[in-house]
C-alpha cells in the first residue's frame, strides 16, 4: 500500500559504513563478455547506499521488521537470529527472481546459450531454488505468526576483530564442516526439496559477529550447526565459511582499504576466481574455482 524502497540486506549506516571508505565499498560484478559465454568476475566500486539493496519492502515494514537487529545491541537471542536469517532469505529470494529475468534476457540475446549444458543446468537449478525458497518463506511466516523462534537453530561466534568484508546470504550447502553430506544440491529431481542455511558476517567497531542458522526440521542439516559448535579450530571454521560464501553467494561486500591497499594482484585473482563458483560455464573454470575456494580465507583480512 505504501510502495517499495531500496531496502538494505546489510545495514547502510551500520555494517556497510564500518567497512566503507569515502562512502564506497567493493562488490564482485559478473560480466558476460561480448561474443563469449564465459563470464568474468571483476571488483567494482559502488556507493554504500547502492550496496546490497533490493526492492523488497516498504519503508514502514523494513523498519518494523528489522528494528530488533538494527536498533538493539546483538545478544544472540532466538528472535534476533530469526530476523538475521529472514533478511538473508528475503535478499536471496529476490535475487533469484532477478536472476530468472537475467537468464531470459541472455537466452533471448544469445539463443545458442540454451545449448550450453552448464548454463541450462544453472537455469533449471534457479527455477527449483525459487520453488524451494517459497517453502522457506512460508516457514518463516509460520514462525513469525506463532512466535516460535526456537524452531531455528543457530551457531554464533564473535570475533575480537573487524573483518574487511561483510555478507548475508541464504544458501543450500552440500557438506558440513566435517565433510559429511548435507543437502543434495546437485539432484535436480523436482520431487526433492532443498532447504537453505542462513549465514551472516556482521562487522562491528572492534569485533565481528558470525551467525549461521537453519530450520531444525531439516534433517539434511542435523549435523550442520552441531559440527560448527563443536569445532575448536578457528581456522577450519574460517576456511569452511569462506568456502560457503565463495561457492554459493554473491551478497558479499569488501572494504576499499582491503581491495586498494592490502591485496596483491594474485590475491584479487584468487578471490574473483573462487567466487565464480557453481556458475562456472565449463569444467575447466569450475575446477579452477573449486581449487581457489580451498585456498581462500576471507577472515584473515582484518581492518583492526
Amino acid at each position: 500500500n505504501h510502495g517499495y524502497i531500496s531496502a538494505h540486506s546489510l545495514q547502510n549506516n551500520g555494517v556497510l559504513n564500518l567497512i566503507s571508505n569515502e562512502n564506497h565499498v567493493y562488490m564482485l560484478d559478473m560480466n558476460f563478455r561480448e561474443h563469449s559465454l564465459v563470464p568474468k568476475l571483476e571488483f567494482r566500486k559502488i556507493g554504500k547506499k547502492q550496496a546490497s539493496v533490493f526492492n523488497g519492502f516498504c519503508k514502514y515494514h523494513d523498519e518494523e521488521y528489522f528494528k530488533l537487529i538494527e536498533d538493539v545491541p546483538f545478544e544472540g537471542t532466538a528472535e534476533q537470529n530469526y530476523w538475521f536469517a529472514f533478511r538473508a532469505h528475503c535478499f536471496e529470494a529476490h535475487r533469484k527472481y532477478r536472476l530468472r529475468k537475467s537468464f531470459s534476457s541472455l537466452f533471448k540475446k544469445s539463443p545458442e546459450a540454451t545449448r550450453n549444458k552448464q548454463l541450462s543446468n544453472n537455469y533449471k537449478g534457479n527455477e527449483l531454488t525459487i520453488r524451494d525458497m517459497e517453502v522457506d518463506y512460508n516457514r518463516f511466516k509460520s514462525i513469525f505468526e506463532s512466535r516460535e523462534f526456537d524452531k531455528l537453530e543457530s551457531f554464533i561466534k564473535v570475533l575480537p576483530f573487524k573483518t574487511a568484508f561483510t555478507a548475508t546470504t541464504a544458501i543450500a550447502i552440500c557438506v558440513d564442516i566435517e565433510g559429511n553430506p548435507a543437502a543434495d544440491i546437485y539432484n535436480y529431481s523436482e520431487s526433492l526439496f532443498i532447504p537453505s542455511i542462513f549465514l551472516s558476517v556482521i562487522p562491528k567497531e572492534s569485533e565481528t559477529i558470525i551467525i549461521v542458522s537453519r530450520f531444525k526440521e531439516d534433517e539434511c542439516y542435523d549435523n550442520f550447526i552441531k559440527s560448527l559448535n563443536s569445532c575448536k579450530d578457528d581456522q577450519s571454521i574460517f576456511s569452511f565459511l569462506t568456502y560457503c560464501l565463495a561457492e554459493y553467494s554473491e551478497n558479499v561486500y569488501f572494504s576499499p582499504l582491503l581491495i586498494d591497499n592490502m591485496l596483491t594482484l594474485s590475491e584479487k585473482e584468487l578471490i574473483s576466481t573462487a567466487f565464480l563458483g557453481a556458475v562456472s560455464p565449463n569444467q575447466e573454470l569450475r575446477y579452477k574455482s573449486m581449487m581457489s575456494t580451498f585456498k581462500l580465507d576471507l577472515f584473515k583480512y582484518k581492518l583492526q
